[in-house]
């Protein structure tokens, strides 16, 4: 799903709230239970959309951030960005550093380079934005990548352990590209579950 915080211009980049806005509408859009699956930043935004829905059965965070409500994702990274982070001219978004290893670590060559090139601005607001709920009854299944060389996999056990499931993938950043068999069986058990409660 595209976010709006995520843009080729930078000055059309949004924010956190814009996010979160567009996982509802999608959400809402289905019919019956869902199932939200997120990675990384957009584990933020999926958590507060499930907060705001009871159509949603299960989340899914795929080596995803899992803040605490009031808590910003440039709070978390303690107030900066990580040095070899760009900035945009107009100072409205930043790039990460290092994509191919930092994000895509482990995965194809070929997938990785066309990764890369949908890579766009995020904007700063998605950062600076604190979370605003987060559901209080919804399952968490968190997906531990345990060669994560950007989102450390000890902070990724502890959001592992508030869960009520986990599952352990050798990977880097990204498991849904590196291990789309094992993060697709992930998904294929929270669906199953999701029905189940149905």
């Amino acid at each position: 799903m595209q976010l709006p915080s995520s843009h080729p211009d930078s000055a059309l980049t949004r924010g956190l709230t814009e996010d979160v806005a567009v996982i509802r509408a999608a959400v809402d859009s289905l019919q019956g239970p869902v199932v939200l699956a997120a990675h990384s930043y957009g584990g933020v935004p999926a958590t507060w959309a499930a907060a705001e829905t009871d159509q949603v059965a299960e989340l899914v965070c795929m080596a995803a951030f899992a803040l605490e409500p009031g808590t910003s994702m440039m709070e978390w990274m303690g107030g900066d960005f990580p040095p070899d982070w760009i900035h945009s001219p107009d100072g409205l978004a930043v790039k990460a550093g290092d994509v191919e290893q930092a994000i895509f670590s482990g995965v194809d060559p070929d997938l990785t380079a066309q990764a890369v090139k949908r890579l766009n601005w995020q904007g700063m607001r998605a950062f600076t934005e604190p979370l605003g709920a987060a559901p209080a009854h919804t399952p968490l299944t968190y997906v531990v990548a345990t060669e994560d060389p950007s989102l450390p996999p000890a902070v990724q056990e502890q959001w592992a352990a508030r869960a009520a499931h986990s599952v352990h993938v050798a990977s880097g950043h990204s498991p849904h590209l590196s291990h789309p068999d094992d993060v697709a069986a992930v998904l294929a058990d929270a669906v199953a579950r999701a029905a189940e409660r149905a």
